[in-house]
């Protein structure tokens, strides 16, 4: 298990309680965006864990170019604190990316809709916009932006921003009901950072 993205978890946790954001097992000698990174990639797992399904098989994950390779590979490893997905799908908005992420994850390369249908999709592409008949009904997405997101997908689907993840990761309110379509939009991870910061 990560112990940095635990230490995610227990920060949510904490802000839903009013407690002291607890110190964070990030790996040393980070720099500011390697945290900003990590922070995004365990906010986004964390989110999976309660608004995904519970054994998901196939994992996605959308980026727009090579650049954003290392970053994706980062929200894969954080997911693994809970998640075995057998079958991960990377994609690009661009030529080459897809390659290079399958290549970093150990994935397969395919397109952007192939990638869009897995029971979790990890979404750090900005030129693309996901329509409802691009997911399947029970998927779960972690969105770096909601500027991603069709208006008729947010209207269809259970949004939930960051601020509402401390009520999730604490138990004060459910998360996944059935097989609706959830997505979370990680805007930062400005809770999850703050953890990353307390070493």
């Amino acid at each position: 298990m990560a112990d940095w993205v635990l230490a995610a978890e227990r920060a949510y946790v904490a802000a839903a309680v009013g407690g002291a954001v607890p110190g964070s097992a990030a790996p040393a000698g980070l720099t500011a965006s390697a945290r900003q990174a990590h922070a995004v990639a365990a906010a986004g797992a964390v989110a999976s864990r309660f608004l995904a399904v519970g054994t998901p098989r196939s994992f996605g994950l959308v980026i727009d170019d090579a650049s954003d390779a290392e970053t994706a590979a980062l929200s894969l490893a954080a997911h693994r604190t809970w998640f075995a997905p057998r079958d991960i799908r990377c994609a690009a908005t661009s030529p080459g990316g897809a390659a290079e992420l399958a290549t970093a994850t150990a994935g397969r390369a395919v397109s952007v809709d192939e990638a869009l249908a897995c029971d979790i999709v990890n979404v750090y592409a900005s030129q693309l916009r996901i329509t409802p008949r691009q997911l399947r009904r029970g998927t779960h997405v972690n969105a770096a932006t909601a500027g991603i997101l069709d208006p008729e997908l947010l209207a269809l689907a259970t949004v939930v921003h960051e601020a509402g993840l401390p009520a999730l990761a604490a138990g004060f309110i459910d998360g996944r009901q059935l097989d609706e379509l959830t997505i979370f939009v990680i805007d930062g991870a400005p809770i999850a950072a703050a953890a990353m910061w307390r070493v």
